[in-house]
């Protein structure tokens, strides 16, 4: 019998919760994936850590063993009393019965350096992912299990790149660590997920200063282009910033020209690079 699923329903029992599918209630029951997260979060003694949805605290318990202090965030009131309990063995656990979506991180972290490892609810991690890669204070890596279907689409190359991997590969470098089969979790959901491992996050002053060097664009300038881009992803890309900027669809196709690309490719084809090219180019022009 597997041991960490045995604990995991028994607490279950214990508190009286049914896992909700629809919540992101499934529980990591492998534990060769629970060490290969660890692995992956290159952690030291003196690493701050913040876990979001720390359940009945699986993970909670590895971070602590490993690091100088861990954060863990969560909603649901019936995972507190065992979260509460593992504090009392663990010094490191500071449990935080909250919604990440309502903590205000910066109050809570300070000003020092800390990193996000954690099993991210599905229907949350689009949201997470932006809060924490737009807004400061930043991690300085994120390891996290997460839907498979979303960490391809964070770590696809061009021609196949989504809004969201277009905005996550801005501020860092994503990449698939291991495919986590659906059978790993209790309950089982529908689908794989997989763990993926986000770094060399740039924070905010690092962002400005590379932009203003490099292309004389704002972080808004870039994402106010990429979002017009993609405002119909199976239309070409000309006719996408010709209709988001009320411009002449011949005056987008020579701007497209002067960068270099094709106007007739969609947005997914483009790169990061790309649409940084393009924005200086748009902004040049005066269609911004």
């Amino acid at each position: 019998m597997n041991s960490l699923l045995s604990e995991i329903k028994y607490l279950a029992r214990k508190s009286g919760l049914r896992p909700q599918r629809q919540s992101g209630q499934n529980f990591l029951i492998n534990q060769k994936v629970l060490t290969e997260i660890i692995a992956s979060s290159d952690l030291s003694l003196d690493d701050r850590v913040l876990e979001i949805g720390a359940g009945f605290g699986t993970l909670t318990k590895e971070l602590a063993q490993r690091v100088k202090k861990v954060w863990a965030v969560e909603l649901e009131k019936r995972f507190i009393p065992s979260l509460k309990k593992m504090s009392f063995a663990f010094s490191a656990i500071e449990v935080i019965p909250n919604d990440i979506r309502k903590t205000n991180v910066g109050s809570l972290i300070g000003e020092k350096p800390y990193k996000i490892v954690a099993n991210l609810p599905y229907n949350l991690t689009s949201y997470l992912l932006r809060k924490f890669l737009e807004q400061e204070p930043k991690p300085s890596l994120m390891v996290l299990l997460i839907q498979k279907e979303v960490a391809e689409r964070i770590t696809a190359l061009p021609g196949s790149l989504s809004l969201l991997g277009v905005s996550v590969q801005f501020y860092a470098e994503p990449k698939i660590i291991q495919i986590v089969k659906s059978n790993d979790f209790w309950p089982e959901p529908a689908v794989d997920s997989a763990i993926v491992k986000i770094e060399k996050i740039k924070d905010e002053r690092t962002v400005v200063s590379e932009l203003k060097r490099k292309s004389g664009i704002s972080e808004r300038d870039f994402f106010q282009v990429v979002r017009a881009g993609f405002s119909a992803k199976r239309k070409q890309i000309h006719n996408n910033l010709a209709s988001s900027f009320h411009t002449n669809s011949e005056k987008i196709k020579k701007i497209l020209e002067l960068v270099g690309i094709d106007s007739k490719l969609r947005p997914q084809a483009l790169s990061v690079e790309d649409w940084k090219k393009l924005t200086a180019i748009l902004k040049q022009e005066k269609v911004l």
